[in-house]
């Protein structure tokens, strides 16, 4: 538990502020974009320079996709299977395989804001992008396109919850979709009553964090696609909330309102600390009995 809150603390620290620097290494310029592989082992550094894989218990740099034009894989979103990796930005879509980062497929972007977001299955059986009006499923390891689901907005975020089930987020509808990719039939669907900035999910799709932006955020069930507590005592910044693998630790990086901000226990909803300061700040919610 202490050691999965550090390096999610470590994550989000490094991605909002100045390079890490530890005794010998440095992680290249500015971070955009940090992941962590499912087993903790590997970590991920999106860069102005391009992408940087390093072990994430001595910060030994395994591996530099760099590119002289900085363009390539500079601030891509990156996503860890057990035998491959991903990446998505701007420029388009990159598949490498995890042993050796031998690149095994890729795919130019028609526009800059085609790819939003993207998923592997826990099997790695199938790679998921979440693009404009659509999404697409990908076979593993080939790259074979083998369907393509038409959706009415921008697929915001994705997450398996077993190996072929996803959760599909279009976020400025708000609406939660799960989805059989067995049999390309919708399961279910939700929407969430208000205006969302933003949605953080967690990568067993089993949970949410809903920005609402001055409003506050609120944790969702996915299972149940019902509320769970809302914490009306910070704005959050978008694109900085993170939640552990495990679903017991989230952090919310924002501004708090009324000078407060404060570490919340799931399932117990009492504040456990509290600071006065009108800066960004970090909410720092821990799982309790939340029964998840």
């Amino acid at each position: 538990m202490k050691r999965q809150f550090r390096t999610l603390l470590l994550i989000l620290i490094v991605s909002s502020c100045t390079p890490y620097e530890n005794s010998s290494h440095w992680i290249q310029d500015f971070g955009y974009e940090l992941s962590l592989s499912p087993d903790g082992n590997l970590l991920s550094v999106t860069t102005n320079t391009g992408l940087y894989i390093y072990d994430a218990h001595s910060f030994n740099q395994l591996k530099a996709f760099s590119d002289r034009s900085r363009s390539i894989l500079s601030g891509s979103i990156v996503i860890f299977g057990n035998e491959y990796m991903a990446a998505i930005n701007g420029a388009g879509l990159h598949v490498w395989n995890q042993n050796d980062y031998s690149l095994l497929f890729q795919e130019k972007a028609t526009d800059p804001i085609q790819f939003q977001s993207i998923s592997i299955s826990p099997d790695d059986k199938w790679l998921v992008t979440g693009e404009q009006k659509q999404f697409r499923l990908w076979s593993l390891p080939d790259g074979k396109v083998m369907a393509k689901f038409p959706i009415d907005g921008f697929v915001s975020n994705l997450a398996f919850t077993d190996d072929n089930t996803l959760i599909v987020i279009e976020q400025y509808k708000a609406i939660i979709q799960e989805w059989d990719l067995q049999s390309q039939k919708m399961i279910r669907s939700f929407e969430i009553p208000h205006d969302v900035l933003f949605f953080t999910l967690s990568e067993d799709g089993k949970i949410m964090f809903v920005d609402y932006g001055e409003s506050g955020v609120e944790l969702w069930n996915v299972e149940t696609g019902k509320p769970v507590h809302y914490y009306r005592q910070i704005q959050g910044a978008s694109g900085s909330t993170r939640l552990s693998g495990n679903d017991q630790v989230a952090i919310v990086w924002g501004m708090q309102l009324m000078g407060t901000t404060a570490a919340w226990a799931f399932g117990i909803w009492r504040k456990i600390n509290a600071s006065m300061n009108f800066l960004p700040r970090l909410l720092v919610v821990m799982a309790g009995d939340a029964g998840f």
